[in-house]
């Protein structure tokens, strides 16, 4: 596909059964000013992106889960152990199942009825497990802005394909935030319940919900392609009227969906859609086929039809947010959801005034990495636990990550091979984390490397998690500390103003000793790669001992966890830190800390002790002392 800018739209052209068609590209802005002059005249097709913030999982993530049981109980493996945040991991089930042993290619449409029909064949079974992916999730900022909208009269129609009840509870909650005039009650319709949106239709009662594929709490769902071949006819009549009138925006909705886009074209055929269809996508260029078909298609049946590039539900609706006419309650309560800024002022980088608004931010260049790693074929079965496990009890000095059938680590061969027991000594290979390509364990690598160097410079506890790691500090062991970590302390600790470290009363639980909970103030470190720059990037935050009832359900992986008594504490001191002022000493105190020379620090991979091992593999890290900031627009 290519495209050719045009102001703020473009065209996009794309081979649609061997036709060349044309689809008009808008950005956000342009749909969000439409959108606002129209409002209830627009429609919304809402698909599972539109929950995605809210936690509810979508397609792909179900179909992952779905495949993973399948292949723990084909090999005989327990599902619990089996991490699904592990590459590894997910790549051996994927390789498996990818166009084999009973699944179609995954990625395409029939993927996830085939996923669900053989590994919950029975209804009541799937019933029960999406119940379960949408009990308990709360609305997400995107479905409370929606539902401030539906309350305000600014939409009439909304249609989804989910099963969740999120939109229901966001427009609850947006009529509690008025502030007088009648209640607009939304009508909801699925699959048990059709008659109610044709009698809304017919009676103009609007706003209504229709829910395509059923509600999880009613005993008729939709999930598989034998399911879906055929829409409710009650259902797919209140569309068809609909269309007549309205136009129509589709977010967070693939088109996966043979029978709705079949609906669609139909309703397009007839000229429907006053308003213009609107198709909002993170990638316009990425939009299947059956998407930019049926836009064409729209456009050729005089139907004004768009692309909207939009990163997510969240982004869209808080540019909905910032155009839609509300009451005072109203605006209130959509401001009021908006996250605190956490940018404010700090020094500019040493070049001098600069005649445009510098915002500095958390992350630190990363300029040097280590160039060679040790990489052994991964165990059997191995998982990303299991092997820390196996380094862990082998009191392993390095770092190591496990990738796709690998483990690539830094430190001593010998140590490396004796801690995995694998028959080949490890080979020495060259890698490039800083690279755009690099793959995501050599950067998880580096990550690990990097954060365990970081804590031997600043006494602080390493704790490496798959999906970003952290440092937390020390509580002072010795009454002398060598200069450089006294200073970083100290720094730190004028910068937060109070303890770094120390006990919480005791009203808020206790240990798994029995004794009070110890609490240090931290980072999370992640790298990113940004504009062509590797960044370090860290966010403060404070952590807190685990309880006993914590650790065990930790311990045991269990769904339900129990609530964190402390986290009302530790919600009130963050608070009081959220003030520009506040954050931005916070945040050059942890730059200063973590790259304390100019014009760059230089952090070792590996102690000393096992550096100087005539065999080890480490290098060094270099790091930029001055944080990213922005620039003027050109």
């Amino acid at each position: 596909m290519s495209r050719a800018r045009a102001g703020a739209t473009c065209l996009l052209t794309a081979p649609v059964s061997g036709k060349v068609e044309t689809v008009d590209v808008v950005d956000l802005g342009v749909f969000a000013r439409a959108w606002a002059v129209q409002t209830s005249r627009i429609g919304w097709l809402l698909g599972a992106g539109a929950s995605a913030a809210a936690g509810v999982p979508t397609a792909a993530q179900i179909v992952g889960d779905l495949l993973l049981r399948l292949y723990a109980d084909t090999f005989g493996l327990v599902r619990q152990a089996l991490d699904t945040t592990d590459p590894a991991v997910m790549a051996r089930v994927r390789a498996y199942y990818d166009g084999a042993n009973g699944m179609p290619p995954l990625g395409s449409p029939e993927d996830y009825s085939a996923a669900f029909a053989a590994a919950m064949p029975d209804p009541e079974v799937r019933r029960q497990y999406l119940r379960q992916l949408v009990a308990e999730k709360e609305p997400c900022f995107g479905q409370r802005v929606l539902g401030a909208a539906v309350a305000a009269g600014a939409v009439d129609l909304l249609v989804t394909t989910n099963f969740d009840d999120l939109i229901e509870r966001a427009v609850t909650d947006a009529h509690a935030a008025r502030r007088g005039g009648p209640a607009r009650l939304l009508t909801v319709a699925a699959l048990g319940s059709t008659v109610r949106a044709t009698v809304a239709a017919a009676d103009d009662d609007w706003p209504l919900l229709v829910k395509l594929h059923g509600d999880f709490r009613e005993d008729q769902l939709k999930n598989l392609d034998t399911d879906l071949q055929d829409q409710d006819a009650a259902l797919r009549q209140v569309i068809f009227d609909s269309s007549r009138r309205l136009g129509l925006a589709v977010a967070g909705y693939s088109g996966r969906d043979d029978s709705v886009m079949a609906m669609l074209r139909d309703a397009t055929k007839r000229g429907s859609w006053p308003g213009g269809l609107w198709w909002l996508t993170r990638d316009p260029e990425a939009l299947p086929d059956h998407v930019t078909g049926l836009l064409t298609e729209a456009a050729a049946h005089g139907v004004s039809a768009h692309a909207v590039a939009a990163a997510n539900f969240d982004e869209t609706m808080a540019a909905l947010g910032n155009q839609v006419q509300l009451d005072a309650g109203l605006r209130a309560y959509v401001d009021g959801l908006r996250p605190r800024p956490l940018a404010g002022d700090a020094p500019l980088p040493p070049d001098g005034g600069l005649p445009f608004p510098v915002l500095r931010m958390n992350a630190l260049p990363l300029l040097n990495t280590p160039t060679r790693a040790l990489r052994v074929a991964a165990p059997p079965g191995a998982n990303a636990a299991a092997i820390r496990e196996r380094l862990r009890q082998a009191c392993w000095r390095g770092a190591a990550v496990l990738g796709p059938d690998e483990v690539l680590a830094l430190g001593s061969p010998a140590n490396l091979q004796a801690a995995l027991d694998t028959p080949e000594p490890p080979s020495v290979i060259d890698i490039d984390p800083l690279a755009a390509e690099a793959p995501p364990h050599v950067r998880a690598l580096a990550a690990e490397a990097l954060t365990r160097g970081l804590a031997r410079k600043l006494s602080a506890k390493p704790k490496i998690r798959d999906g970003g790691n952290r440092l937390v500090l020390t509580p002072v062991h010795r009454p002398e500390e060598p200069p450089q970590i006294a200073s970083a302390r100290e720094l730190l600790q004028s910068a937060y103003g109070e303890p770094v470290c120390g006990l919480l009363p005791a009203a808020y639980g206790t240990s798994a000793a029995g004794n009070r909970r110890t609490f240090a103030e931290g980072i999370r470190l992640n790298l990113e790669r940004r504009l062509g720059v590797t960044w370090l990037l860290f966010v403060p935050f404070t952590w807190v001992e685990a309880t006993a009832e914590m650790a065990e359900a930790a311990r045991a992986a269990a769904r339900d966890r129990p609530i964190d008594p402390s986290a009302p504490w530790n919600t009130e001191r963050w608070v009081r830190r959220r003030f520009n002022e506040k954050w931005a000493t916070i945040v050059a105190a942890w730059a200063q800390a973590l790259a304390p020379h100019t014009p760059s620090t230089v952090i070792h991979a590996l102690p000393r002790a096992v550096a100087d091992l005539p065999d080890a593999v480490g290098g060094a890290f270099q790091i930029g002392h001055v944080t990213a900031y922005s620039r003027e627009a050109k």
